[in-house]
């Protein structure tokens, strides 16, 4: 027994009393065996190295999620935690359910479950995870480059301009991985963080940007380099402006593209032409969800299916699509705009106790919501971690 915990020691020795691996819990070994059969099986569901076998998606879906409730199960609660756990499971499951959003119900069922779990092993194992995932997929990328170039498959914009995919499903998907890759690598070395290390991040991401032209990426990296750099040279004095952006950011645009894309039709003048340009800068995000916005409306715990058509809407024709890579409009009018009002109140209450690295991370993943639905996927954005670290510091989840 160590500080009242049952440890369980790892088979692996160096030596007779040292051991390669630390002793973990019970609930440490449920957490991270969830996790890792998340990453599996989100690796699975786009890898064109390791495709997916149905059986085996299934194993690991039951894996990961029967791992998590245990956990969740076993964890501590006074009673009105208890009916907050139970509420917000039975809602955010369901919501995932009915809008087939699982990838968000197995991250929803991780925060939950992150009760005496160390945030930072939780980074570095996301962070390892998603190395060795990048590293197979250029590996085999360059392989089938010099011994069978026809497998190499590319996308591509309206500009007819081959972009590669790593055979990772799309460009935008792999240039996630990096990007994510690279704010865990920040996070985990913030104390000791120097303009080396941003330039070789920098270096890095800007090699593979002139193989995917993923320009999400270098418009996020580039804005979160400002932050980390105003804060290491203010001290302490850009604290409270990071807060605020930590805190309030999610909030404002989630309520800013709602406005958006319910005001389209309405708008006419120099309003509509400075709402198309926007909406041309973000490469027609808002014009996918306005439509969706106008056809079908909001919805609280989402909807099951939105068929894609060719509509003629607004002077424009064009293929309305069923997924929207702005993360708040496709919960708006997709997911649920529950997860829109869950995420922003977690955020309001609790980023004021966060460190500066974490403030960041969160400040990230509000901007990256703007321009990818992946941002709530825990598998490549680690942000919301940072969540189950605060969320059981609350007295009433820890009698």
């Amino acid at each position: 027994m160590i500080n009242g915990k049952q440890k369980i020691k790892p088979l692996w020795m160096h030596g007779r009393d040292k051991y390669i691996v630390p002793d973990l819990t019970l609930g440490e070994i449920l957490f991270f065996m969830s996790f890792a059969a998340f990453c599996v099986k989100f690796t699975m569901d786009f890898s064109g190295v390791f495709p997916r076998q149905e059986m085996v998606n299934a194993f690991f879906v039951g894996l990961s999620i029967s791992c998590s409730m245990l956990k969740i199960l076993m964890q501590k609660y006074t009673p009105l935690g208890l009916v907050i756990t139970v509420a917000a499971c039975l809602i955010m499951g369901y919501s995932a359910l009915i809008s087939i959003n699982y990838l968000f119900l197995f991250g929803f069922l991780l925060i939950m479950g992150m009760q005496n779990i160390d945030l930072e092993k939780v980074i570095k194992f996301g962070f390892y995870a998603k190395v060795v995932t990048l590293i197979i997929h250029v590996s085999w990328h360059i392989l089938m480059y010099f011994i069978n170039p026809s497998a190499i498959i590319f996308v591509f914009r309206r500009s007819d301009e081959p972009r590669h995919t790593f055979f990772m499903g799309h460009a935008n998907l792999f240039t996630a991985f990096l990007l994510w890759t690279s704010f865990d690598f920040i996070f985990l070395n913030y104390k000791n963080l120097k303009v080396f290390h941003m330039v070789l991040i920098w270096l890095i991401n800007l090699i593979f940007f002139a193989f995917t032209d993923s320009h999400t990426g270098i418009i996020i990296l580039g804005a979160v380099t400002l932050v980390i750099f105003a804060d290491k040279a203010g001290k302490g004095f850009f604290d409270k402006l990071l807060t605020v952006l930590a805190k309030y950011a999610y909030a404002f645009l989630a309520v800013f593209f709602t406005v958006l894309v319910a005001i389209y039709p309405q708008l006419t003048g120099t309003l509509r032409e400075m709402w198309q340009s926007f909406d041309h800068f973000l490469t027609g995000r808002l014009w996918f969800g306005a439509h969706a916005f106008y056809q079908y409306g909001p919805t609280l715990l989402g909807r099951p299916d939105m068929p894609s058509q060719n509509v003629f809407w607004q002077g424009r024709w064009n293929d309305t699509l069923t997924i929207f890579d702005n993360s708040y409009i496709g919960n708006l009018v997709s997911y649920g705009y529950i997860n829109l009002i869950v995420t922003a109140i977690v955020l309001i209450a609790l980023c004021s106790k966060m460190e500066s690295k974490e403030k960041i991370l969160i400040t990230a993943f509000s901007l990256y919501s703007i321009m990818e639905a992946y941002a709530t996927n825990l598998g490549i954005c680690s942000a919301l971690f940072i969540v189950g670290k605060y969320l059981y510091r609350k007295h009433y989840y820890n009698p």
